[in-house]
């Protein structure tokens, strides 16, 4: 996909065309900022960085299927998305509530809980006010343990999950992309490709990269189904790569304020045909690593560099 601008043009054609709006080799800048009800936190950061926030990474609860069908955030939603034309609202989505048992994905898949997601798909759809600049970043990091619709144990329950959600929401609603999402650090020895659900039901395919459980860069980028693995995936597979979710760490595991970690991704973004890429900038969710606002303050060199590097 990324060889040539006619191959990033391939690509595009597929999409809406909102969804490509910058230039080869340039990934529109996105970020995660807490607060879903409030949008005031992305405009400090582009104000702070000197540059726009194209792309804002929101979270649906998990609390309940009632939840999960009605977004609490979506009056910001339509809020982001008014304030500027080439603005995207990433909404992540869980599969399956918290404390879902084992069955469930399956029950998804045989359409007992269609009605939660036809819900879903009419309020992104009636109530964001552009549901084509809606992406719904679906049962997220399948390849971990961490939530209800781990993959890890039964990927066909979880294709079989996704593929019927995607089809019932696009029945409601044709505008609305999906992107397909792993984290970089998964379940030891699961494969993520055997979830994958194919290409019919994806529309971006993501990861969630952080600077922790990783030796250094060469570890992340030629590690086992690393950076380099992801690429070569997203490019078989004719989909625009993203990552939703990446940031310093400075948790038990992450590198604390690594100003090589910034300047290695700030270059692996410009190398490749990247949609989008949304720093984790608050300390909720255990990086801790924020670069600006209330929460910033312990990376302050990579801070810097990020501010150098990103706001061009």
């Amino acid at each position: 996909m990324k060889a040539s601008t006619l191959g990033r043009f391939t690509v595009c054609a597929a999409l809406a065309a909102s969804l490509c709006s910058t230039a080869h080799g340039e990934a529109a800048l996105g970020l995660h900022a807490g607060k879903d009800t409030q949008i005031a936190q992305y405009e400090e950061f582009s104000n702070w960085l000197g540059k726009t926030v194209l792309y804002r990474v929101t979270f649906d609860s998990d609390d309940s299927w009632n939840a999960i069908a009605s977004p609490y955030f979506l009056s910001a939603t339509r809020q982001w998305l008014a304030s500027n034309p080439q603005r995207h609202e990433v909404v992540s989505v869980p599969l399956v509530p918290k404390g879902s048992g084992s069955d469930t994905l399956s029950e998804v898949a045989a359409g007992k809980y269609d009605s939660y997601f036809r819900q879903l798909a009419q309020n992104l759809a009636g109530k964001t006010g552009a549901p084509d600049r809606i992406i719904v970043r679906l049962g997220w990091e399948p390849n971990g343990t961490w939530y209800a619709w781990s993959a890890v144990k039964s990927p066909d329950a979880y294709i079989k999950a996704f593929r019927r959600v995607v089809q019932t929401m696009r029945s409601v609603s044709k505008d609305l992309r999906f992107e397909w999402n792993v984290a970089r650090t998964g379940a030891k020895g699961f494969d993520w490709t055997n979830a994958y659900p194919g290409d019919d039901v994806v529309d971006i395919v993501s990861m969630d990269v952080y600077d922790q459980y990783i030796h250094d860069w060469d570890d992340l980028l030629n590690g086992h189904q690393g950076l380099a693995f992801f690429r070569s995936f997203a490019r078989q597979h004719h989909k625009p790569e993203a990552y939703a979710e990446w940031g310093l760490s400075n948790g038990s595991h992450g590198h604390g304020d690594n100003q090589a970690f910034v300047q290695h991704m700030h270059e692996w973004f410009v190398s490749g045909d990247v949609l989008y890429a949304a720093y984790w900038n608050t300390s909720s969710g255990g990086p801790d690593a924020a670069i600006e606002g209330r929460d910033a303050g312990k990376v302050p060199n990579s801070a810097q560099v990020f501010k150098s590097l990103f706001s061009r």
